[in-house]
């Protein structure tokens, strides 16, 4: 199962904490370049600029006086006179050295002409505020009108897309099954929604209509078929039972009415479960504590009857009295099509129906299913390669329908001549030791 993505309004603002994060970034490392740009570029430039203007005065001038400023000084000995320079300054090489300084940092740059040697010391006790006037506050400003832009754009998006996930939320809560709500009725969005918002809930709108009346009408003649089948089906079951009575009854012909019985039990079995389709989607399902090993006792003896004449056992193995909270006719309709298709496709061997801590297990030694037709057992109306006459295709769909309505999981696992097992998971419900007594009274409470 794929993992959603964040929507679109939490995506926007991690995008806008993520420039802004890139910004202030970018304004860090912008300070410190600054101010490695004036000391190790400006300043030394500016030392060195310094030096050859001295020296190429001193030429014209011999008493050209040395730098100095408030932050700058020259200091000029010669070889055989270094005393003349201050204590830190007396054996320094050609180049720059950086010295420890109480104010921001001190360099000298020293330079040579043929015996005499120029110190330059820069003391760089204004830079910090050089770069606070020159850089930091107009760098601030641009930081403030950066933030502000991205903040209004952030607004200005906000109320753009608000709509649209207004739209999403009230799609994501959409209950089709109700009747005349209006969700998506333009008159209840804001007047200042644009053009295409007010056309995608109109849309929107004519199509929850529209699903609700194809729903409606889908529940009505579901329900309304159901209720006019039964009673032709129990007039048919009825005169099917009569005839079976009758003495003089050739054998061919009870072979007939025997056929078409089952014919007609199968189809009263259909039409039971299409009407439990049209009651769950009207929400009138109701449910109550059914004891699973006594409706699985009850299913076993309805069908016990169909093995008549083939070498097939009938086993029931229980471990525990098992108890759900369900619609005990939802639980029929699953086990009834679970034990029809087991006794329509085992010729021979046995069928083990399995009652577990949280499941129901139908074991066949059948046929088996091949590989390609397992994948599509539940889809409606899919009959398999080896299927046989009497079956209509839609037992696994309804099986399938019906237990995702109450959140079971339903599992088939089949091979080809070996057999097919069919179970249906049931997290929710309560496993006792056998020796318990599950009566109506306790199913009730």
């Amino acid at each position: 199962m794929k993992t959603l993505k964040p929507g679109i309004a939490h995506r926007f603002g991690r995008a806008v904490a993520l420039q802004l994060a890139l910004v202030a970034v970018a304004a860090v490392l912008g300070t410190w370049g600054a101010g490695w740009v004036m000391k190790e570029i400006l300043v030394k430039q500016a030392l060195e600029t310094e030096a050859d203007y001295y020296w190429m005065s001193r030429i014209q001038n011999p008493d050209f006086d040395l730098p100095d400023t408030r932050n700058l000084t020259g200091f000029l000995s010669t070889e055989s006179n270094s005393l003349s320079l201050p204590a830190g300054l007396q054996n320094l090489d050609q180049g720059f050295h950086e010295l420890p300084s109480q104010s921001d940092y001190s360099i000298a740059f020293v330079s040579q002409k043929d015996n005499e040697k120029l110190v330059l010391l820069f003391d760089g006790e204004q830079v910090h505020e050089l770069t606070l006037y020159f850089g930091l506050l107009p760098l601030g400003v641009v930081l403030v009108l950066v933030y502000c832009s991205i903040y209004l754009g952030y607004r200005f998006y906000r109320s753009a897309v608000s709509p649209v996930i207004s739209l999403a939320r009230k799609v994501e809560s959409l209950d089709l099954e109700s009747v005349g709500n209006n969700e998506f009725r333009p008159e209840s969005l804001d007047l200042s929604t644009d053009r295409e918002i007010i056309t995608l809930a109109k849309a929107l709108d004519r199509l929850t209509k529209r699903v609700r009346e194809f729903i409606a009408r889908e529940r009505d003649f579901t329900r309304d078929v159901s209720h006019e089948l039964r009673s032709p089906l129990t007039v048919i079951s009825i005169a099917c039972d009569m005839l079976l009575t009758e003495q003089e009854l050739a054998r061919p012909a009870k072979n007939s009415v025997h056929r078409i019985k089952r014919a007609a039990d199968d189809m009263k079995s259909l039409v039971e479960a299409f009407l439990l389709l049209a009651r769950e989607s009207d929400g009138s399902l109701t449910t109550e504590p059914v004891n699973v090993n006594d409706l699985l006792a009850e299913e076993a003896e309805r069908f016990r009857p169909l093995l008549a004449g083939k070498p097939v056992e009938l086993n029931i193995k229980t471990n525990c009295q098992l108890e759900v909270n369900a619609p005990s006719k939802v639980l029929s309709v699953i086990i009834s099509n679970f034990l029809g298709n087991a006794v329509m496709y085992t010729d021979q061997g046995a069928i083990d129906l399995i009652i577990d801590t949280d499941r129901l297990v139908v074991q066949d030694s059948g046929i088996g299913m091949e590989i390609d037709d397992k994948g599509q057992a539940f889809k409606p109306y899919f009959r398999g390669s080896n299927s046989r006459r009497g079956g209509h295709g839609v037992g696994l769909s309804i099986v399938k329908k019906l237990s995702n309505r109450f959140s079971w999981q339903v599992d088939l696992t089949s091979e080809p001549g070996v057999g097919t097992t069919a179970t249906l998971h049931m997290p929710q419900a309560k496993c006792f030791p056998l020796e318990t007594q599950l009566t109506s009274a306790s199913l009730s409470s």
